[in-house]
Parts: C-alpha cells; structure tokens; sequence
C-alpha cells in the first residue's frame, strides 16, 4: 500500500481504549496508521489508511517482523510513534508485595516501549521531524503505596522519555509524554465494555468526585496534537491533565 510517508504513525496498544481512540484520531487527521496490539482490532482494520499487526510488545523479534511485514507502508519514514501498550496491576499493600508483579509492570510497560523505540528508531525523522510520545501516569510521583508496582514501570517510562529526547535530538525526533489522568477505559472502570457516554462520565465526576474522568477520545485529541510537534518543539515534557496535585 503507497502511502504519504510524511503522514504515517505508528501506535501501539490499538486493540481498545487510549489506544484505539489514538488510532482513530490520526486517521481522521489523514494519517496511514500502524497499529499494534497482541489481540488485533478488526473494527479498525476496516478502516482505510489503517494497518492491523498483531504482535506481543514484549518479544523484540515479533515487532520488528511485524513491522518488516509492512516495510511498504514504512519504507519512507514514520512520522510518529505514541507508546502506548501496557497494564495496569491490581492495588497490592507495599507490605506484601511480590516482586514478580512489578517486574511483570516493568515487561508490559517499559520493555514494550524499548522494543518499539528500537525497532522503529532507524524509520523516525526521515522526512525532517518526528516524534515519541508517551503515554504516561501521574501515578509516577509515587505518592500512592499500593500501586507502587504501577508506579514504578511509569516512572521509568518518564526517564525513558527523557533519554530519547536527548538520544534522537539531532534525527530531528521530538519525545514527550502525557499524562492524561483518569480515562474512561477498562482499566479504569472494571467490566467497561464500549465507550461511555458523555452524560455518564459528566455523572460519574459530578456524583464522585473523580479527579476529572474523560473519554478515550478526549485523551487522543491531546495525544495526537502532542506528536504533532515540529523538530524544534518541546521536548523532554510531561503534560500533565490531571487535576489533582501530587
């Protein structure tokens, strides 16, 4: 499939939530898509300009094949790249947790993102600007014990983020990360299945008090406008849209 490589962005994660909203959002901003996921997303693949890859992050060789399986859409160059894919574990008393659950926080969340930098880094800035952006978590102030483990892997994600914003400086690529707060996902809200209507999240933040809860298309409007930055934009930032104060 030819397409305008100046306009072509990879995301991960694109099987749900931030990450399909994400997909969507450079879609409807004329990009050609490459969205990977372990589980798919047939509804996007039936999207013109999008190109499903199933994959598992946490295995370098299975990106990097995914992404050769499309060396024709990616050939000229990525745009940008938004790192989305990861878990979030279940609240553990810090008392009693085992290591295995933040190293298995650091795998789906950290190695992810590496394995993808790595992999499409030789593709980024081609056509004189691209970006890394990074979806991150306020959480990774780590005032909040029992999702240390979480915290942990989203903190490494900020120095990640960092590090490539130094790394690829001079290839033109600009790396920044949002922090975009509670978002109306599965992750979020247990048993979510389908996207919640405006009216009950402005329900949900009115009768709990949430720390502003908002649509996954909210979030990739940010996102998406974020990886947009020129060369000579911000980078090495975290925008925070949050509104509680760690």
């Amino acid at each position: 499939m030819g397409s305008d490589t100046s306009r072509v962005a990879v995301v991960s994660g694109t099987s749900s939530g931030i990450g399909a909203a994400v997909a969507t959002e450079f879609l409807n901003r004329d990009y050609t898509v490459v969205g990977l996921s372990r589980r798919g997303n047939p509804t996007l693949a039936q999207e013109k300009g999008y190109v499903d890859c199933v994959a598992d992050l946490r295995d370098d060789s299975a990106v990097r094949s995914a992404l050769d399986s499309v060396s024709s859409t990616t050939a000229g160059g990525v745009r940008a790249v938004v790192l989305n894919s990861g878990v979030s574990p279940d609240p553990v008393d810090l008392r009693k947790l085992d290591w295995q659950v933040a190293a298995d926080a650091y795998e789906n969340n950290v190695h992810t993102a590496l394995s993808l930098i790595q992999a499409t880094a030789p593709l980024l800035g081609r056509g004189g600007d691209g970006s890394l952006t990074f979806v991150g978590a306020s959480l990774a102030n780590g005032y909040q014990p029992d999702r240390w483990a979480y915290a942990a892997s989203k903190a490494a994600m900020t120095a990640l983020m960092r590090a490539c914003s130094v790394e690829f400086a001079d290839d033109g690529v600009v790396a920044n990360e949002v922090r975009p707060g509670p978002v109306a996902t599965a992750m979020t809200l247990a048993g979510l299945d389908g996207e919640v209507s405006d009216q009950v999240i402005r329900a949900i933040n009115e009768g709990f008090g949430t720390d502003w809860l908002k649509a996954p298309r909210t979030v990739a409007e940010w996102i998406v406008s974020i990886a947009e930055f020129p060369s000579n934009g911000p980078t090495g930032q975290v925008f925070n849209y949050s509104r509680k104060v760690l």
